[in-house]
């Protein structure tokens, strides 16, 4: 009897056992971080996880895997406008992440909020591979007349507790896109980008932002308050919810909320199909640019001038105001020379910006004449 008793207890202990959850002492294990990559929290966590691999075969229908001498594999776009460059096709969106990149590409969803954006003179612009997500990987200039923002380059790095890590904290003046300020929540930004040729003078007059809250575990795009905007841009802005879609589709918008998918990247070995070495990357991007009309051509150029005489003019005009208020006030005359060269510099450089604009149309118009002669021999041919 006694020994059937130990036998049924032992069946019970192992019964019992069978349905009990061990539970650590300290609780659930917080995230861990790296220089480059963070684990999101739990709470954080979307229901949608992709590989690389996937990444690699999903851009391959919409550009280039190309063998980059300093990144391994990169991407660069096919069929994008004339003078594109990163964060300009699309429009702005105030979301509780901060300030979102609403991309008007069918791609968006991946490169604008993932990885970085180099710049090659021959390939054009290239994005590089990372898992992390952000509103925008951008940081931003701003001022009273302007408000400008660049991709970040592959080389800075963002630190949990820490921000950018910069090797040269200064970009390139060609990666900066200036526009108005009052332009700033227009739908189809590209369409009021100042030419790049302005863009030294424009860096003048705004102030660098060039930072990334890490708060609740969200990386949060906020170093340029949407109440600056407001009261630069006279124009109120509307926060939206950002809503997670389930699917590898187009960004979608409405006056409430922005839908974008946002999947969890997971690291792991993987290579493209389909890779180009850099020369033949170069050539088919080349032959691509060729492909553009002549029509479309002549209305960037004419855009790009208004837009230049415009902002030139504004700048002229903001500048003699601010001499006739120190004529006014009790200033020293030698303040007010001061304010008559500056207008005087301004003056030349808008001149040269000018030369230059015209010079890089002229170029542009010149090569598209070759092509077309090219086009027309080879139809004959």
């Amino acid at each position: 009897m006694k020994k059937r008793l130990i036998i049924l207890g032992i069946l019970l202990i192992s019964i019992f056992s069978s349905c009990l959850i061990y539970i650590p002492e300290d609780g659930r294990r917080g995230p861990v971080y790296t220089e480059r990559s963070y684990e999101p929290d739990y709470a954080e966590r979307t229901s949608a996880v992709i590989s690389l691999s996937f990444i690699y075969d999903y851009l391959s229908g919409h550009g280039y895997w190309v063998r980059y001498r300093h990144y391994g594999y990169v991407w660069v776009p096919r069929r994008v406008p004339r003078h594109w460059r990163p964060y300009t096709y699309g429009r702005w969106v105030w979301t509780e992440y901060g300030w979102t990149w609403f991309s008007y590409f069918d791609w968006g969803w991946l490169p604008f909020h993932y990885g970085r954006w180099g710049w090659d003179v021959r390939l054009g612009w290239f994005w590089v591979p990372d898992t992390i997500w952000a509103p925008a990987w951008v940081i931003w200039r701003a001022g009273d007349i302007y408000v400008g923002w660049a991709p970040l380059p592959p080389e800075v790095e963002f630190v949990i507790g820490y921000g950018f890590r910069w090797r040269i904290r200064e970009l390139p003046h060609h990666y900066w896109v200036f526009i108005e300020v009052r332009r700033f929540g227009e739908n189809r930004l590209l369409d009021w980008v100042i030419p790049p040729e302005r863009n030294i003078t424009i860096i003048n007059f705004t102030v660098v932002r060039d930072r990334i809250s890490f708060k609740e575990n969200k990386i949060i795009n906020d170093a340029l308050k949407p109440e600056e905007i407001e009261r630069w841009g006279r124009k109120p802005v509307t926060r939206v919810k950002l809503q997670e879609m389930k699917q590898p589709e187009p960004a979608r918008l409405s006056y409430s909320a922005m839908s974008l998918y946002k999947p969890e990247i997971k690291r792991e070995q993987a290579v493209p199909k389909a890779v180009l070495e850099e020369a033949e990357a170069a050539e088919r991007i080349k032959m691509e640019k060729q492909v553009s009309s002549a029509v479309e051509l002549d209305r960037i150029h004419r855009r790009e001038e208004e837009l230049l005489k415009k902002t030139q003019q504004l700048e002229l005009e903001n500048l003699k105001r601010k001499i006739e208020e120190e004529s006014r006030s009790v200033t020293t005359e030698q303040k007010r020379k001061e304010l008559d060269v500056k207008l005087q510099e301004l003056k030349k450089k808008h001149e040269e910006e000018k030369k230059a604009l015209i010079k890089r149309h002229q170029k542009e118009k010149q090569e598209k004449e070759k092509s077309v002669k090219k086009e027309n021999l080879r139809k004959k041919g």
